[in-house]
């Protein structure tokens, strides 16, 4: 794998295949004629490649018109294409298309004027060279323009301006390849059947329309005795583009329904009959290879402003909802944890319940009334540190000072801690607040491509079965991940099996889903395609004391980039306490992430959370696996977490770091380290608590491998109990396995 790899990225390597293929290029096109007539296609190509592409063109068509016999009867197209490549030398013309068509169009009609000034060429063929130097100059833009996309690397984003640059180099390269025959098959015709069912299939309709017309005019401009054939390629593309949703079979009994009717139409012809059998076999082509696929590899038209601007919107929006949410259930615990009654004056309090209590309470409160009330009044504003002085006439002076001077302290630490957790709350409150509304006026996700046919066919079979979305769009990731995305009311109905079913049969790809997400009013749907690597996972928990929940949770999900994430949190303490505190660990930080957050900023916004909701000292830890699902890199951020066991290959590789746990600092700052994984690797994330004797036995068990499940079962049931099988501590082990093979 790595030495293929190297391979792709040699630029040695990279460079003598692209002049092979400028010359087997330039061998197709000097056998090349339409309708009979030999036009500068070479000419237009070398003007078009780099200097050196331009040798390996001019050397490839002199080899074609010496084995052909060509080589004296076309001096005016040699001597065109030899100029084009000697003027790319000389001036060094720069690579746009303008200059690309005015040395292609110049060098053309030069070579006519030297051959006109040497007499070897008289009267109409100056309007014949004349038009074929507007031809090579029109073909020379066109591919430069084309060839731009292309060396960006695949897949090509072709925009709505290199429409009519890719239709004219589609219809002449159909064309040439009709030049080229094995018997009496056209590779044209048959690359022009499968472009077709590709095209209707991908881009339904509009798809099949647009390459059924580009095929009939360059089947056309190859042979006029096909045009009993070429005349139904339109229609075709309409009808199978309609069928898009059917089996790719159906689409192929219609194509060649239509081909016979052509062929009916034109009497029999037998040009017109080799041309149907040729298009039998690229139909054949398009039932058995990955057309979709291989379309989707080459090349990818961009979408809409429109389209983009409504996906972006509901993205955000519902990025903003889901903080919202997070943020009012935050504030929520808030309230009711840290909620509490405004304390009492100190006098009032010692007045209740200290003065209440005493025999000769009648007498310094109505009698002395006056006195007591003023030495009271004292003691509330002298310092902690000042002495206090009772009334006169009180039976316990010392207790009553005493008593005094707790309820001032108790009073001013309590007003203290309020203080600090109302300016924390504040704080975060108001943070979270203005992340919702940048949120709003957020959303460029340039890595992203669109499709604006694929996101139409989802939509259509969702309408089939009466399924109401808000918006819906289909895009590819760098990774070249296809993911949909569905947006709906919070009151819809979203069947996701049924979904994933219908979709997967719409758009002929094996889809995955992410999981319905809900935020504020709106509910979220993601699938994805599967990646080049599976992600199973096991999990086994022990409760230290039976009665009781285990403190620990755990949660497993993806995201839309297609990383599987495995969580585990684990509460102070034991019990139903520590458990909601996991728990709402877990749940903020999955909503966070899959809203589509940095697992390092959804922590620090949960170590806010956790830091603000009550006065009480409340944490936990949080241990997160991502995986990713296409290269098997393994990313692990441990806040205050238990060890993680990597098994890779035949070695176990232990990670542990004392870190702290969300809840305890201001800035949480994790543990960091990324694994790569292969098929059959294993790791497992445990809960702390566990004794470093058990990391022996822990080994063993999973070197010995086995099912996962089993051996997670093991592991818990041994690191929960110590050496007299007394419980422990709550113990958690997430265990996931890696299978599947890379995608080449």
């Amino acid at each position: 794998m790595n030495d293929w790899k190297h391979l792709r990225a040699a630029k040695k390597l990279h460079g003598g295949l692209g002049l092979l293929g400028c010359a087997a290029a330039a061998c197709l096109l000097a056998a090349a004629n339409y309708n009979g007539v030999q036009v500068p296609l070479n000419t237009a190509l070398s003007a078009a490649l780099p200097p050196l592409s331009g040798i390996a063109v001019l050397a490839g068509s002199l080899f074609t018109y010496a084995l052909t016999g060509m080589l004296t009867q076309q001096p005016i197209l040699i001597c065109a294409l030899a100029l084009a490549t000697l003027l790319r030398w000389i001036f060094g013309v720069r690579h746009s298309p303008v200059t690309a068509a005015a040395l292609a169009a110049g060098s053309t009609l030069l070579s006519a004027v030297v051959f006109w000034l040497a007499g070897m060429m008289h009267g109409r063929e100056w309007l014949t060279w004349l038009a074929c130097s507007v031809l090579a100059g029109v073909l020379a833009g066109c591919v430069r323009q084309v060839m731009a996309r292309f060396e960006a690397g695949f897949p090509v984003c072709l925009h709505e301006q290199d429409t009519p640059a890719f239709a004219v180099c589609c219809i002449m390269g159909l064309a040439a390849l009709c030049s080229v025959q094995v018997f009496t098959v056209s590779f044209g015709v048959l690359a022009a059947v499968f472009l077709i069912l590709t095209a209707a299939k991908r881009y339904r309709a509009t798809g099949g329309v647009v390459c059924g017309t580009l095929s009939a005019c360059a089947l056309l401009l190859a042979d006029a005795q096909t045009a009993g054939f070429a005349a139904v390629l339109p229609a075709a593309g309409f009808l199978t583009g309609w069928l898009a949703g059917k089996r790719a079979s159906v689409q192929f009994l219609v194509m060649q329904v239509m081909g016979g009717l052509g062929l009916m139409l034109s009497g029999w012809n037998p040009t017109v009959a080799n041309a149907w059998v040729s298009g039998m076999i690229g139909g054949m082509a398009f039932l058995f290879l990955p057309a979709v696929q291989i379309a989707d590899a080459v090349i990818q038209w961009s979408d809409s402003d429109t389209d983009l601007s409504t996906l972006t919107q509901a993205r955000m929006e519902f990025m903003c909802d889901t903080i919202a949410n997070v943020r009012g259930s935050a504030e929520r615990i808030a309230n009711m944890l840290a909620k509490q009654e405004a304390p009492d004056a100190p006098a009032d309090y010692v007045r209740e319940h200290f003065c209440g209590q005493c025999r000769s309470r009648t007498t310094c409160w109505e009698h002395c009334a006056m006195e007591t009330t003023r030495c009271f009044a004292a003691m509330s504003a002298a310092g902690l540190s000042e002495t206090l002085r009772a009334p006169l006439g009180c039976l316990k002076p010392e207790q009553l000072t005493a008593e005094f001077q707790r309820a001032k302290r108790q009073n001013a630490v309590t007003r203290t801690l309020a203080a600090r957790l109302r300016e924390s709350q504040t704080l975060l409150f108001s943070q979270m607040r203005i992340t919702e509304d940048l949120l709003h006026g957020a959303g460029n996700q340039a890595q992203r491509t669109y499709h604006r046919e694929l996101t139409r066919t989802v939509t259509d079979a969702l309408s089939k079965y009466d399924i109401s979305v808000r918006a819906a769009a289909v895009e590819t990731a760098e990774n070249q991940r296809m993911v949909i995305e569905l947006y709906a009311a919070g009151d819809a109905e979203l069947d996701a099996e049924f979904i994933t079913e219908i979709l997967c049969d719409a758009t002929g790809r094996e889809l995955h889903c992410c999981g319905l997400e809900t935020a504020g009013d709106g509910q979220r749907l993601v699938l994805q395609t599967v990646g080049g690597y599976t992600v199973s996972t096991a999990a086994a928990q022990c409760a230290v004391h039976e009665d009781e929940p285990c403190g620990d949770c755990w949660d497993t999900f993806s995201d839309s980039a297609g990383c599987v994430y495995l969580a585990v949190s684990d509460g102070m303490g034991s019990g139903r306490h520590a458990a909601v505190d996991a728990r709402i660990v877990l749940t903020h930080f999955r909503s966070l992430v899959q809203s589509g957050m940095d697992c390092q900023a959804a922590a620090r916004m949960i170590n806010a959370i956790m830091l603000t909701k009550s006065g009480d000292e409340r944490f936990a830890t949080l241990d997160v696996a991502k995986i990713c699902t296409d290269t098997a890199a393994v990313t692990l951020y441990k806040y205050g977490a238990g060890p993680t066991f990597i098994k890779h290959g035949e070695r176990i590789t232990l990670c542990q770091a004392a870190t702290a746990p969300i809840g305890i600092l201001p800035l949480a700052d994790p543990y960091t380290t990324v694994l790569k994984l292969e098929r059959g690797d294993m790791l497992f994330l445990l809960s702390d608590g566990l004794d470093d004797s058990l990391f022996p036995y822990i080994r063993q068990q999973i070197r010995q491998g086995g099912d996962l499940q089993a051996l997670a079962h093991t592991v818990c049931a041994k690191a929960q109990r110590d050496a007299k099988g007394t419980p422990r501590d709550d113990v958690t082990v997430l265990a996931a396995a890696i299978s599947g093979d890379e995608k080449q």
